[in-house]
């Protein structure tokens, strides 16, 4: 099984991209804290959604919103110049979005759960066939 649970902030402006094959994907950032022996540590993790993710975050989400999405791990090498590299991002497969449209998102602490009570929520699979270059992620 290969599923994650994401819930954190999104870290950058949100451009709708298009792929040489016509999919529309929207690469982000996505801010998630995590507590181990009482100590906090942020991670930045790369996500990648397609077609109607895509454009509903692109429309109704912006840098600083807090969002919860499932998805899976996609792992990728390529060789640069003699050298690999590995690439891990998310795939979305389904986004949340967990605050009240118009509410200041710009603050660092998560809402209380009685704020998420608009919650919008998009299911969406790329197909298996959907594969975009590298070059064109993350500019």
């Amino acid at each position: 099984m290969n599923q994650v649970s994401l819930i954190g902030r999104i870290t950058n402006d949100l451009e709708l991209r298009e792929s040489t094959n016509g999919t529309k994907f929207l690469g982000f950032t996505l801010v998630v804290s995590e507590y181990r022996k009482d100590v906090e540590h942020t991670n930045f993790i790369p996500c990648i959604a397609w077609d109607n993710n895509a454009n509903l975050m692109v429309n109704y989400l912006k840098k600083g919103s807090l969002i919860g999405l499932t998805g899976r791990i996609s792992v990728r090498s390529k060789q640069d110049g003699g050298k690999y590299e590995t690439i891990v991002n998310i795939n979305v497969d389904r986004v949340e979005f967990l605050e009240p449209k118009g509410s200041k998102s710009n603050d660092n602490q998560f809402k209380n759960s009685s704020n998420t009570s608009q919650k919008s929520t998009v299911d969406e699979s790329p197909s298996d066939d959907q594969t975009i270059e590298d070059s064109i992620l993350w500019d």
